[in-house]
């Protein structure tokens, strides 16, 4: 017999155990930087050549690995963080199998240096293909180095299969911006090639780790979370519906720090979503959930990128009905932005004379103006005079119709001038002093008020400026200075204008998590679609078909909620034809069909008598609805969740429709019945309602703030 049973020997073990760990080179990553957190390090330096084909570097300052055990972590199943079956009920750790490293030194050519703290000296381990080379001691400092070079080296047909550099660089560059996110205690330093793609604060703030990874336009778009139930601990941050992507890629959920894609979490977030952003959007989320570790189960799948939990259903419930309130509960209005290429003010800064070269040429400053009123500014022909008799250089001044000055070929002149223009530019001198002295800014011929906002980067220049002058940032740098008071009265010369306020207005009054519209100006309509609305120092652009969709929407769910089910019987009883899984729902349902208006009767082994449907404002349901049940049964707990989608349908045609002419009256009552929505912001179809643009961003747009 041929077929006989054989005892694989140990390389044959840890190569076909290290393809279910080791599936590409980010897996390599996310096994040992596991290990990093496990080991309490509160820095990581990840350095990969090559998509980490080549080269894979990760450095701790963790607890290390004693010498006497540094032969041990190679062995399969070898780890410090469990002893028994018990422990994985209370586990909070990242790892638990002790199968990476076996796995990994399997595969490739390993080198580690590790030191712990009980230790004076380190270990330096060289392993390749599984085997131990060499072993000797090392100064190092404490913490653990893994240098992981030519992955797959021993297995050809692995590496035949891995992909381009970019992508598994692309690859592992998400896995450490979901590790960092996991873990905002931890500094991560992220080198590719040589360049650095990523640092984190290690501050333990969550927020800055997301503003690092994913700029500025996501963090203003958040709100905070944290709440706390009988199932389940969370914090974190959710997008509002300005923040939303066409995939899932941006939603991180952790449980108990690890990163995972659970379904039921996946699913209240979307259901907790819904009408909230566009159909087909995914939100964004960074969500650390903690469970206690004995009502889950991590080891269900091979790189524990799932999990499974005791009470789903109670979970799924608690966590949607709470993102829920907390979206809505917010401010949700639609925002109006104006991007700005450059962070920098529009104030151009004098160019650095030093930079000038030398030159075979003459410089020439040609038609200084004798009519210019320039009082208490010196003039560039005044300063090269002086410079002239105390330097005592060669400087010929020609007095003709064109008055000109030339000036001789002479870096260190140059140098001097410049040095010159320094001292007694009163340009910078005059504007401080006026700034300070709380006195408008006197340029030439003209007057203009230059006042500084919060923003360090943003003036207000009031009054008619020659932008052909220049001024350099240095001038405005005393700004700072002024106390508030002096501040608000420097740039207002008015005291009974209106001042700019720092902050935006809300449209909605906030009362116990309700919002109410109030004090609004109805300016008028624009296009017969959109209305415009003023409040504080906001316009607000209201479009009225969806306002209108969504007012009828709730009223419509409100209605069939409420509704007491009428039951329309038929004069020939519809008879399905169901499977066996089906007929094992409907049979333990019946009392179920019944609330929602079928009348049921079991009619054979797979077939159903359907004798009275439910009627929904007078129209009979269509008795594919019970299908729609049946595919719902384990989810829905009343008929509202079932109705959602057609009810946005009925509202969306009823609804006024954009170019439909509407008087201040029918306006009034359109805002007044919107503020009594569970959900003013967004119609059923995610859409916003209400948009906000800013007195601030207004004046961007007409230059006043520069």
């Amino acid at each position: 017999m041929s077929n006989r049973i054989n005892i694989l020997d140990d390389l044959t073990i840890n190569k076909i155990a290290a393809g279910e760990v080791v599936e590409r080179p980010s897996s390599v990553v996310k096994e040992l930087v596991e290990n990093c957190i496990d080991a309490n390090s509160t820095k990581v330096i990840i350095d990969i050549v090559d998509g980490g084909k080549k080269s894979i570097r990760i450095t701790d300052n963790g607890y290390g690995i004693l010498s006497s055990e540094v032969d041990k972590s190679f062995l399969r199943h070898a780890t410090s963080k469990i002893k028994k079956i018990d422990d994985l009920y209370d586990l909070y750790s990242l790892g638990f199998r002790g199968e990476a490293l076996a796995s990994i030194s399997a595969i490739s050519k390993l080198e580690m240096i590790t030191k712990s703290k009980e230790e004076a000296v380190g270990t330096k381990v060289i392993v390749e293909g599984g085997k131990i080379i060499s072993k000797e001691p090392v100064g190092t400092n404490n913490g653990t180095t893994m240098i992981i070079r030519d992955i797959f080296f021993n297995t050809p047909v692995r590496q035949k299969f891995l992909k381009s550099t970019h992508a598994e660089t692309i690859n592992i560059s998400d896995l450490i911006n979901k590790l960092a996110i996991g873990n905002p205690n931890v500094q991560f330093k992220y080198i590719n090639n040589g360049k650095q793609m990523l640092n984190t604060p290690g501050d333990g703030k969550l927020i800055n780790v997301i503003r690092s990874i994913y700029g500025k336009d996501i963090t203003e778009n958040l709100i905070d979370v944290d709440f706390e139930c009988e199932y389940f601990k969370m914090s974190g941050y959710i997008g509002n519906n300005n923040a939303y992507r066409s995939n899932k890629n941006l939603q991180h959920t952790y449980i108990n720090k690890r990163f995972v894609k659970s379904k039921v979490i996946l699913d209240a977030i979307a259901e907790a979503y819904k009408s909230i952003i566009p159909i087909g959007k995914h939100a964004v989320c960074f969500l650390n959930i903690k469970i206690n570790p004995s009502k889950i189960d991590v080891n269900i799948h091979p790189t524990k990128l799932e999990v499974k939990f005791e009470d789903e259903k109670d979970l799924y419930i608690e966590l949607r009905d709470y993102l829920r309130r907390r979206l809505l509960s917010s401010n949700l209005l639609g925002k109006y932005e104006i991007y700005e290429k450059t962070s920098n003010p529009t104030i151009k800064s004098i160019q650095n004379i030093d930079k000038v070269k030398e030159s075979e040429a003459p410089i020439e400053v040609i038609d200084i103006s004798k009519d210019l009123n320039i009082n208490s500014f010196k003039s560039v022909n005044e300063i090269l005079n002086e410079n002239k008799e105390d330097n005592k250089s060669n400087i010929s001044i020609n007095n003709d119709k064109n008055e000109h000055i030339s000036i001789n070929d002479n870096y260190n002149l140059i140098n001097e001038i410049d040095n010159s223009l320094k001292e007694n530019n009163n340009i910078t001198k005059s504007l401080e002093r006026s700034i300070i002295n709380k006195d408008k800014i006197e340029l030439p011929t003209k007057n203009i008020t230059i006042s500084k906002l919060d923003n360090k980067n943003e003036f207000i220049i009031d009054g008619n400026i020659d932008i052909s002058k220049s001024f350099s940032m240095e001038d405005l740098e005393s700004l700072d200075k002024i106390e508030e008071t002096d501040y608000i009265d420097t740039i207002f010369e008015d005291k009974n204008d209106e001042p700019i306020e720092s902050f935006q207005e809300g449209f909605f009054v906030e009362d116990d998590n309700k919002f109410s519209l109030s004090g609004y100006n109805v300016v008028g309509t624009i296009f017969n679609t959109y209305i415009v609305l003023q409040k504080g120092n906001s316009m607000y652009l209201l479009d009225q078909h969806v306002a209108h969709e969504r007012v009828l929407y709730e009223k419509y769910m409100e209605k069939f909620y409420n509704h007491d089910i009428s039951m329309q019987m038929l004069l020939d009883p519809i008879i399905l034809e169901l499977s066996s899984v089906d007929m094992l729902q409907v049979e333990k349902n019946l009392d179920l069909f019944m609330k929602f208006g079928f009348e049921i009767e079991i009619f054979g082994n797979n077939h159903i008598m359907i004798r009275c449907v439910p009627t929904t404002f007078g129209v009979p349901e269509s008795e594919k609805f019970i299908l729609q049940i049946i595919d719902n049964i384990n989810e829905i707990k009343n008929n509202y969740e079932l109705k959602g989608e057609k009810f946005a349908s009925m509202a969306c045609k009823a609804a006024i429709k954009a170019n439909d002419k509407i008087h201040n009256i029918e306006i009034d009552s359109l805002i007044n019945q919107l503020s009594l929505c569970t959900n003013p912001f967004t119609c059923p179809h995610g859409r916003p309602i209400i948009v906000e643009i800013t007195k601030k961003e207004i004046e961007k747009m007409f230059k006043r703030i520069m």
